[in-house]
């Protein structure tokens, strides 16, 4: 977006985004080199499952992806894009030891006792996936609908999911959207472009989800999926919007990497939901700060929660932004804070989820405390 476009975006709204971001061209490719620089990542064998003595409890993950079945292999797809969906269910082990927003990564002999373990893995039909996310359901379970990030391998994104459903302890049926990243830390283009592609996608999984759920469920998308969530949200026709998030008790975008300027136009469009929707931030994240540069737009995943903008912006189209700078990550980029917040989310869930409730955290700018796991209101 030019500067002139920028203007007729603030002058429309009411609200002036912050500016842009101006890097040195050796400073991004310091920046990238970073990235790239990260620890080797799990190959598609860890999706096989493994026949290990029994130990630790076990997470089942429904997904849905827009990934090509990987040749040689009946338990992983790679990052080839799809036009059409393809669906697969796995049932991962977690160790008894696990600790809270880790992945505890299997080794060369896997071991349920201390690793996550993929002890069973099936291929769907659209049918299959509908039947056996119905039986889940039994006892009214609700469904986490969880959409991953930039530089997501397909392995990491399931085994991600099946930390947070371990962390979460609310019992929700687990089901991911694996939109075909590239896996690595210089396709930062060649996985936007993935994602813009996957919105049909998403958009489909999200129906056959509400078709089949009785309501109270919940959508979690991080980094890149939230800007894909949004763009998929933005291309609905507003009763279809509508109907369709009626049933779900929050949407929670962690870190989006998201355009300030372009969230204000998709905003505009989506208009309010049902319940405010949830963005978590941290102004000292580096990963979308490097996207920043990359892109030469401020994200909102850094939105600074005490800026006068971000929180008129917050009120104006009925969300919630959340600072979660207290909480501690191992991630050296600081982009996933958000792991760390699902295992205390039974102590705060009722200030999102519950609008009746005495200490409901309505549309906002709020600090997450650590210490009391509770959304402290900013300005009121």
């Amino acid at each position: 977006m030019s500067a002139s476009d920028r203007t007729r975006t603030s002058d429309r709204n009411g609200i002036r985004p912050p500016s842009r971001l101006r890097w040195t061209p050796v400073l991004v490719a310091v920046l990238i080199v970073m990235l790239a620089a990260c620890a080797s990542r799990p190959g598609s064998t860890v999706l096989e499952p493994a026949d290990v003595k029994p130990g630790g409890r076990a997470v089942t993950i429904f997904v849905a992806t827009l990934r090509t079945p990987e040749p040689g292999t009946t338990s992983s797809f790679n990052s080839v894009q799809l036009p059409t969906l393809r669906f697969a269910r796995y049932v991962v082990s977690i160790p008894p030891a696990h600790r809270p927003g880790a992945i505890e990564w299997p080794r060369d002999r896997p071991d349920r006792a201390t690793d996550f373990v993929t002890i069973e893995s099936a291929r769907l039909s659209e049918g299959e996936f509908r039947s056996g996310i119905v039986a889940a359901q039994g006892g009214g379970r609700s469904v986490r609908l969880f959409v991953h990030g930039y530089n997501n391998s397909y392995p990491e994104s399931i085994y991600r999911l099946a930390q947070i459903a371990a962390d979460a302890h609310d019992d929700r049926v687990a089901v991911l959207f694996a939109w075909p990243s590239k896996a690595s830390a210089l396709a930062y283009a060649a996985d936007r472009a993935a994602a813009s592609a996957s919105t049909d996608g998403l958009a489909r999984t999200i129906e056959i989800l509400a078709q089949s759920s009785g309501g109270g469920d919940t959508l979690l998308a991080h980094s890149m999926g939230a800007w894909l969530t949004v763009q998929t949200l933005s291309k609905m026709s507003p009763e279809r919007r509508q109907a369709v998030f009626a049933r779900y008790s929050n949407i929670v975008l962690a870190a989006p990497d998201i355009d300030v300027a372009e969230m204000v136009r998709r905003l505009e469009t989506i208009g309010r939901l049902p319940r405010p929707l949830t963005l978590l931030v941290s102004s000292d994240d580096k990963a979308l700060t490097m996207a920043g540069i990359l892109t030469g737009g401020r994200r909102v995943g850094v939105d600074d929660v005490h800026d006068p903008w971000v929180q008129a912006a917050a009120k104006r189209y009925g969300v919630r932004v959340v600072d979660i700078s207290e909480l501690t990550t191992a991630d050296s980029f600081l982009h996933g804070r958000f792991t760390a917040m699902v295992a205390l989310y039974s102590k705060f869930q009722s200030q999102i989820e519950n609008p009746s409730g005495r200490h409901f955290a309505g549309p906002g700018v709020f600090v997450f405390r650590a210490r009391t796991s509770t959304l402290e209101p900013i300005g009121r």
